[in-house]
């Protein structure tokens, strides 16, 4: 039997504050897994896809990675690639609440199972997902493009009839903003009757990680 600690995937480990969603403005230590099951042709980070990229660590470290990164702040969120496709993320989540840790996750719902420690869940669908337990998505988040595409429109109609708080962005994948996309976005969230939200990437306005 193999009792090795587990080890990790990563591309990169880094401070900011959250741009997008409910989160918005608040700092957290980002840790950036390698590896995504999806293939989404707007996804700003492709470098998790690049093996040049991938780094592997063990459990230990890799807190000991995290706790020094900024010391006293305490909040992580978990983002790729794709976190639920990451093995024994139950584990690390786990160790990092024994260490008081609060901690956040971004994903698309496709992958393993939804660890239970976890704080916050930002849930970002591709499609609809029957098996996803709905109740842990602390928020739901779609990003638009410029042209109405019906398959989406569906989609977030799926999701709007099962959960309270979705967020529409607009899909940021130049060198500018997206005006088109975000007007979108407005003209949907300005007669959705409160229902929908509008998330604007902060972080890229400011040109920040």
């Amino acid at each position: 039997m193999n009792t090795s600690p587990p080890t990790y995937a990563i591309c990169d480990l880094f401070t900011s504050v959250q741009g997008e969603g409910g989160m918005v403005g608040r700092p957290f230590v980002f840790l950036r897994f390698w590896g995504c099951p999806l293939s989404c042709p707007w996804c700003d980070e492709p470098r998790h896809r690049d093996p040049a990229f991938r780094r592997m660590i063990a459990l230990d470290p890799l807190l000991d990675a995290v706790e020094r990164q900024t010391p006293g702040l305490k909040q992580l969120l978990l983002t790729g690639g794709e976190p639920l496709a990451v093995r024994h993320l139950d584990r690390f989540v786990s160790r990092l609440k024994e260490r008081g840790w609060w901690v956040a996750m971004e994903t698309s719902g496709i992958g393993g199972a939804v660890p239970d420690a976890l704080d916050w869940i930002t849930l970002s669908p591709k499609t609809p997902l029957p098996h996803f337990p709905v109740e842990r998505a602390s928020e739901i988040k779609f990003i638009l493009g410029a042209e109405p595409d019906p398959a989406q429109e569906t989609l977030i109609q799926w999701w709007r009839e099962r959960h309270p708080a979705l967020w529409l962005q607009p899909r940021w994948d130049g060198p500018s903003f997206p005006t088109l996309a975000a007007q979108r976005c407005l003209e949907k969230v300005l007669a959705s009757n409160g229902r929908l939200r509008l998330s604007l990437q902060i972080h890229k306005w400011m040109g920040i990680p």
